[in-house]
């Protein structure tokens, strides 16, 4: 009927005719809203970063006014020289002030100097580096004929040429004869020896020529007059205000007992400081 095909035609523009509000075409996937946020703020992430390059740029590490004309370089120590410094550092005079990282030449450094306990590194305007380095001080010589030292703390390194004045610690494991290393427990039993006697009064009667490790139980003191000496203490291997205590009170007995020694005539050849204090045997000439 004539009715009937209007309705049909009216069908047709509805579908064939452009789509309703809120509605896509067939075949054109949506793409949501909050997916354009995160490209929107990269993008402005982007463009703020290079602007804060530009800027640095100008300002800071390309701008000739800060270009390095002085390094100075204070060294608390006698091994390494301002042009090894300079050599292990790369910092030259005519390069940028900004143009490197601190911390990526202080790292490097310490890597390739183990001599070196704390090195920084400071920029002072316009135009003036200032490198201040402390090395470390050796205390003992790694091994026999060795040229490795360490220092209080246990930590590697080596030793300059002919340096003989220092007490040797033997009988250490091949791991410690590394250079920039920390040594192991054993190693630092002989280095708190040392220290204890340095700072006690036993110090200026006992004088260590080489300490054996080799008994992670018992110390093995040689002195320099060829006395053998066995010591252990409360709490060896550990760090305890007790062990300390004891440690020191046995350096102070064995200068005791040199120097009475010393005084009737006689010299001690071994001493066993591994017991008690009323009990310390003794073998004399």
């Amino acid at each position: 009927m004539w009715f009937g095909a209007k309705q049909d035609t009216a069908n047709r523009k509805r579908r064939s005719g452009p789509p309703e509000p809120g509605r896509r075409a067939r075949g054109l996937p949506a793409v949501p809203r909050a997916a354009w946020i995160p490209a929107a703020i990269l993008a402005g992430l982007g463009v703020a970063a290079f602007l804060v390059w530009f800027i640095g740029a100008s300002l800071f590490w390309q701008n000739p006014k800060f270009t390095i004309r002085t390094i100075s370089v204070q060294i608390e120590g006698n091994v390494l020289t301002p042009p090894l410094v300079r050599e292990y550092t790369g910092l030259k005079e005519g390069q940028n002030l900004f143009a490197f990282s601190i911390g990526k030449i202080t790292r490097s450094f310490l890597e390739k100097s183990h001599i070196t306990k704390s090195i920084s590194i400071h920029r002072k305007l316009p135009g003036t580096i200032v490198i201040n380095i402390r090395e470390r001080v050796p205390v003992a010589r790694l091994g026999r004929g060795g040229s490795l030292a360490t220092d209080v703390e246990g930590r590697t390194f080596a030793l300059r040429a002919g340096a003989r004045e220092f007490p040797v610690i033997s009988g250490c494991s091949d791991a410690n004869l590394k250079p920039g290393i920390d040594t192991d427990q054993a190693v630092r039993n002989a280095l708190l020896a040392l220290d204890t006697c340095h700072r006690s009064k036993a110090g200026g009667q006992v004088h260590i020529a080489s300490i054996d490790v080799s008994d992670k139980e018992v110390l093995e003191l040689y002195l320099a007059a060829g006395e053998r000496v066995r010591l252990s203490w409360t709490d060896m291997g550990k760090t305890t205000e007790a062990g300390r205590r004891e440690l020191e009170k046995k350096m102070n007995h064995l200068a005791d007992v040199l120097r009475a020694s010393e005084e009737r005539g006689r010299k001690i050849v071994n001493l066993d400081l591994t017991y008690g204090d009323q009990y310390v045997p003794a073998q004399e000439y």
